[in-house]
């Protein structure tokens, strides 16, 4: 006999190829989700943030916030999409838990900016973290010291551009460069920290 929860457990614990991930990319971009999925850099960016707080969220409440309101094609691709999206959950938590520096799920920056040629997106993966903050029915603040979880969001606020512009006009555009690259180097051991300040 299989023990079909073991079977479900160890399946969920496999990562996502590269092929499952392009898959997904392009689904989550087709007409079936109307504009309204996140793509898989925001999704890595809301899911851990949602993995980090302090209560625990089911799938059924963090899937609505990630895939709006998909017309699937049948039964087995909305299951497939869902089985999906659980395997790269369960993916982040192992990452988070291992306790080494997470690997970020970036979308090259805008190419139309000749600045920001070859350079990676971090403000659409920020922004969602802080919208998976934002989505806890236990506020952070309130389960946890406010000025130690201001200072662990601080990098990725800045990073989503949004802290206010007045508090950083002291700082030079050098000083600013410096620490904007200080902020995206810093990020993928900062998630891992923020999930073991609730810890």
């Amino acid at each position: 006999l299989i023990n079909t929860e073991t079977s479900m457990t160890s399946s969920l614990a496999t990562p996502l190829n590269n092929a499952e991930i392009s898959h997904l990319e392009t689904l989550l971009a087709s007409p079936t989700f109307k504009q309204q999925a996140m793509g898989l850099d925001e999704i890595q960016g809301f899911l851990c943030a949602v993995i980090s707080g302090p209560g625990l969220v089911k799938s059924e409440q963090w899937l609505p916030a990630v895939l709006g309101s998909p017309d699937y094609e049948s039964a087995e691709q909305a299951q497939a999409v869902k089985e999906l999206l659980l395997r790269f959950h369960a993916e982040i938590v192992i990452d988070l838990r291992a306790g080494e520096s997470l690997g970020l799920v970036l979308n090259l920056a805008d190419s139309s900016d000749p600045a920001a040629e070859g350079e990676y997106d971090y403000s659409a993966w920020c922004q969602a973290y802080l919208d998976g903050v934002e989505s806890s029915v236990l506020p952070w603040i309130e389960a946890g010291d406010e000025s130690e979880i201001n200072e662990l969001l601080f990098a990725i606020s800045l990073l989503a551009g949004e802290i206010d512009a007045k508090a950083l006009k002291k700082i030079k555009p050098r000083e600013m460069a410096d620490l904007l690259k200080e902020c995206r180097d810093d990020l993928p051991m900062l998630a891992v920290d923020i999930y073991q300040y609730f810890q």
